[in-house]
């Protein structure tokens, strides 16, 4: 195991939580003069900021549902801190540093309506999936909260904005075009490259659902018990 790498995983999460405190401070002191979708594209940062918390953390174990059980394919903990940590970069520069457009604007918004479609029905679907006929009703999954309390604001923000504004075809066109772009970029490619089943960036923690008396197809341990811990 990379040590650099060993360590950066270990505190990035107080990193990002520095990020989301500094567009905090930013958000508040530019409240009166920063155009509606600055605002909205500063808060999805921080929003982000409380959902990958909420993912890995409080209470975590987001990776055990999008794994099926595995603990580090396709999603470790290399490939999952790549895509929020340059999510939340990203998004602090468009907001803090250029300000935003509609362009950006759209895309934001798309990336927090696929966070909601993600967490309150794929995921939703699979987790009924993987619980059925175990006698366990579970209706959360590790993201839910902040995409409902926070990605459904911000997105219904955005469309109210929209509807103000009314934005040229072109600048959809060109909104959905950043959108796939930083989904390939952010989400995908970080995958493809960095997921291996012998990976020693592992997850070691099933958060949320260590509380249920249920083992997922793909957990090697078929129900002995896990190391928990980050």
């Amino acid at each position: 195991m990379n040590t650099f790498l060993e360590l950066f995983l270990s505190v990035w999460l107080y990193l990002i939580l520095g990020i989301g405190i500094l567009n905090g401070v930013f958000l508040y002191r530019n409240r009166k003069t920063w155009s509606l979708q600055r605002k909205l594209t500063s808060l999805a940062v921080i929003i982000l900021v409380l959902h990958v918390w909420e993912e890995w953390r409080i209470p975590g174990g987001f990776f055990y549902l999008y794994n099926q059980g595995s603990y580090c394919y396709p999603m470790n903990q290399l490939t999952d801190m790549l895509t929020n940590l340059i999510g939340i970069v990203l998004g602090s520069i468009v907001a803090l540093a250029w300000g935003g457009n509609t362009v950006s604007s759209i895309a934001v918004m798309f990336i927090s309506l696929f966070e909601i479609v993600v967490h309150c029905g794929i995921l939703m679907l699979r987790t009924q999936g993987l619980f059925e006929g175990t006698g366990v009703s579970v209706y959360y999954d590790p993201g839910m909260v902040t995409a409902l309390l926070g990605f459904l604001p911000v997105t219904i923000g955005f469309l109210y904005s929209f509807v103000k504004q009314r934005p040229r075809w072109k600048e959809w066109v060109f909104g959905i075009i950043a959108l796939l772009i930083v989904i390939q970029t952010n989400v995908i490619l970080p995958e493809e490259i960095f997921k291996d089943e012998e990976t020693p960036y592992a997850f070691t923690d099933k958060g949320y659902y260590a509380q249920f008396d249920v083992t997922f197809p793909n957990d090697p341990s078929e129900g002995t018990e896990t190391e928990e811990g980050l």
